[in-house]
């Protein structure tokens, strides 16, 4: 045999490394396609899936997959390769009863399905069904030779015996080894297959309502041995959607089908006797000092019409039920415990943040921008601080929540009860301002006064007045922006467009139409000048043109998934940057 023939014929037989990868992915099928898994079980089988996924993804990373399914030299090949048989053996449907009580069997009467058959069937739920289709699977196991063709793909088998506690063991040594596998990966590589896989699991999240399957989503990120801050924001939101789902809907059709909360709100109703609060305060805008029960709180107002008041009661509970859950570190909101009723108004009541000196009022974002007496932040200081912002509000995006009121007045910094560096207080930005109240008057944007200029300089165009679409996340981004826009140059929006409407003015009315075109008044003077990208760079400076150019489509196809992801590759390249 000529030494040209040979070598083709070595590059037509699939390497040992691919071979033993097929048989994971082989193992990976069998196991999340088997009948008669049981709908509580559900979560795991999910979980199983995410690895699925994380493992595929690997092995495009280093080459596994390529043409040659040779693993690539900068990989410790040898470790890789003994972790793939590790992972293969775990995997084996024919040791799981011996290792983990769990039973494979082929169904009385059950015939080889072929290749049209083996994408038919609930095999996986639907929120992870594109992550590693059927034909990936088919295509990888007929190329190492394990079936001949699609005719002859695995048949499909039914769980016997399922021990639960025995398959979240199973479940823990397929995590345990596809982190070592990503741990083999180059720093860099790591970070952009975070990204890559981050970006899938933001899709799935946004998109599933499957209860159970979301369920074992939010499981596949405990104990994980590999996170990232996309870890950290997915798992946050994902908790946060699985409440979502099992809240109440503003419908009776809709509250019909819920399920309880498995996150307890606030112990006991609240009782409005117990609020001791300033006369002053009585019809404030934003965030106040009070006291409940002898304890101090922050409260926070919304003027609610009289008529509408029946209506937007189970939505403040809900947002009550949202932010009542303790949460993560890294989201910054404060929690709530509970809601008052009072005359023409909601008055939510929060605890201060652990740490916190509760004698010291919060100052805002926006009274810092505008005290000339304190030590103005570093560019590396500012980027932080966006960065902090972003992550929030990514994961409240995430979870299927909008925020609709966002601005610099709702951004509050807190005093630690222990002495600190000043500037360390910049890194803990909480989000406040939540809001569920919609605009009420039907006049159009051109010819009617804005009742809050004030406010109304960071809504986007098409949500001022009586929005002609519904609130979409590309206003809650656009809103951002207009945040964004302060943080880089420092000063309070209403100075920063001062030159194109001027809303400090009191007693003065100030036309929708003026405002709506604040948006293009920043894009061409800030954006387009480069004046954001000078003062921030070109990461900072792209994610702003991106937000402020944001709208909803006059299209039946617009989807705010688009604008999530868009968002979360933004957080992720501003999270690389230094300065």
């Amino acid at each position: 045999m000529d030494p040209v023939t040979a070598a083709g014929l070595a590059l037509a037989v699939p390497g040992l490394a691919f071979q033993t990868f097929a048989g994971c992915v082989k193992g990976f099928m069998i196991l999340s396609t088997a009948h008669n898994f049981g709908k509580d079980a559900t979560f795991l089988r999910t979980i199983l899936n995410v690895e699925e996924y994380r493992f595929v993804q690997w092995a495009d990373a280093v080459g596994l997959t390529a043409t040659d399914g040779q693993i690539s030299p900068r990989i410790n090949s040898s470790l890789a390769e003994e972790l793939l048989v590790h992972l293969k053996d775990r995997l084996d449907s024919s040791k799981l009863k011996q290792r983990y009580s769990l039973d494979l069997q082929l169904p009385e009467g059950e015939v080889q399905e072929t290749n049209g058959s083996a994408g038919e069937g609930p095999q996986v739920p639907d929120v992870l069904a594109k992550a590693v289709s059927q034909e990936r699977r088919a295509e990888i196991i007929e190329r190492a030779k394990l079936i001949q063709s699609h005719v002859n793909f695995p048949k499909r088998l039914r769980w016997a015996a399922i021990d639960k506690p025995k398959f979240q063991d199973l479940i823990l040594d397929v995590r345990q080894i596809v982190d070592a596998l990503w741990n083999l990966l180059e720093p860099i590589r790591l970070r952009e297959l975070s990204q890559q896989v981050g970006q899938t699991l933001t899709a799935v999240v946004d998109m599933s309502h499957d209860l159970e399957a979301l369920k074992g989503l939010q499981a596949s990120f405990t104990g994980k041995a590999v996170s990232s801050p996309e870890d950290t924001i997915l798992s946050t939101a994902v908790s946060l959607k699985v409440l979502r789902e099992q809240l109440p809907g503003e419908t009776a059709g809709d509250s019909e089908l819920v399920q309880l909360p498995p996150y307890p709100g606030p112990p006991n109703p609240l009782n409005r006797s117990l609020l001791k609060r300033s006369p002053s305060t009585r019809g404030a805008r934003g965030t106040f000092m009070a006291e409940y029960d002898g304890k101090p709180v922050l409260c926070e107002t919304k003027l609610v019409n009289g008529r509408l008041k029946s209506k937007l009661r189970l939505r403040s509970e809900n947002l009550v039920k949202l932010l009542s859950w303790s949460k993560s570190p890294s989201f910054l909101t404060l929690r709530c415990l509970g809601v008052l009723e009072d005359m023409d108004e909601f008055v939510f009541l929060y605890d201060y943040p652990p740490g916190s000196n509760t004698s010291v009022s919060p100052r805002s974002l926006q009274d810092l921008l505008r005290d000339s007496k304190i030590k103005l932040p570093s560019a590396t200081a500012r980027l932080k601080l966006a960065l902090e912002i972003c992550n929030t509000l990514l994961t409240v995006h995430t979870s299927g929540w909008l925020h609709k009121n966002i601005r610099s007045e709702n951004i509050l910094f807190f005093t630690p009860s222990q002495p600190c560096d000043k500037s360390a207080a910049l890194t803990q930005p909480y989000l406040t301002g939540f809001s569920f109240a919609r605009a009420d008057s039907p006049i159009e944007i051109s010819d009617q006064a804005s009742e809050d200029p004030l406010s109304d300089i960071y809504r986007h165009p098409q949500a001022l007045g009586e929005p002609s679409v519904s609130y979409a996340m590309c206003m809650d981004l656009y809103s951002l922006g207009t945040v964004l826009i302060e943080i880089a140059e420092w000063r309070p929006l209403k100075h920063i467009i001062k030159k194109h409407v001027d809303v400090g003015k009191t007693g003065i009315d100030v036309p929708l139409s003026a405002l709506a075109g604040t948006q293009n008044w920043l894009l061409r003077e800030l954006v387009d000048r480069g004046q954001v990208d000078f003062r921030m760079g070109d990461v900072y400076g792209g994610g702003v043109s991106g937000f402020l150019r944001s709208g909803v489509a006059e299209t039946d196809d617009y989807s705010s998934s688009v604008d999530l992801l868009a968002f979360q590759r933004f957080v992720h390249q501003l999270s690389l940057c230094t300065v």
